[in-house]
């Protein structure tokens, strides 16, 4: 019985010795959380990433999304769907490569929420958290400018997870069905049916 206990405290104390973590994988914990805040006069752009909306990534790969005026950094935006943990651990590779992986690069430590845009201005406001930290990088720019590449292309590909699509520059006129120049011409006599 002694060496049974022996044999079962030594399989405890190899069993426990786990493998250091790989510092390149996706963290467990891994979310995004990006805002995108229009000043007055930035409705004109069309593209889903330089218009006012809310994206958010959890850990499981569930994607919100929400573009509007109404939106800001207190909107939960709803579900848009579901990403692979493949395509989670792509973000996260991305996020790495772009700089936003580094919370001592972040470059706000206020509430986000408190966030506004000016006339002719975008802000951008990206909160990531893995490893039980929380950091945030906030961007301006001039709405005719743009954000600077590596803001573009993680606000693109947040925008592509939550399948947010560019806007048709006529998607606020009304439909009209065309009927020709005059709807009613037909109903009207003409000289040659003798009416």
């Amino acid at each position: 019985m002694r060496r049974g206990a022996a044999f079962a405290l030594l399989l405890m104390i190899v069993g426990c010795a786990a493998p250091p973590p790989d510092p390149l994988a996706t963290p467990g914990d891994f979310t995004a959380d990006v805002t995108v805040l229009a000043g007055e006069g930035a409705d004109q752009r069309l593209e889903p990433w330089m218009r006012q909306g809310k994206m958010i990534l959890f850990s499981d790969g569930t994607v919100l999304a929400d573009l509007g005026p109404s939106v800001n950094a207190r909107t939960r935006p709803g579900r848009a769907r579901v990403l692979y943990q493949r395509q989670v651990r792509q973000l996260w590779d991305l996020a790495r490569e772009l700089g936003f992986a580094t919370p001592e690069l972040a470059n706000y430590d206020g509430n986000p929420d408190m966030l506004a845009a000016e006339p002719g201005e975008l802000v951008y406001a990206m909160t990531f958290s893995a490893g039980q930290e929380r950091w945030t990088f906030v961007r301006r720019c001039p709405v005719q400018e743009g954000p600077d590449q590596a803001t573009a292309t993680w606000v693109k590909a947040m925008a592509e997870a939550g399948l947010l699509r560019e806007r048709s520059a006529d998607e606020n006129l009304p439909i009209r069905y065309d009927f020709g120049p005059d709807p009613y011409a037909w109903f009207r006599p003409t000289a040659s049916s003798g009416s």
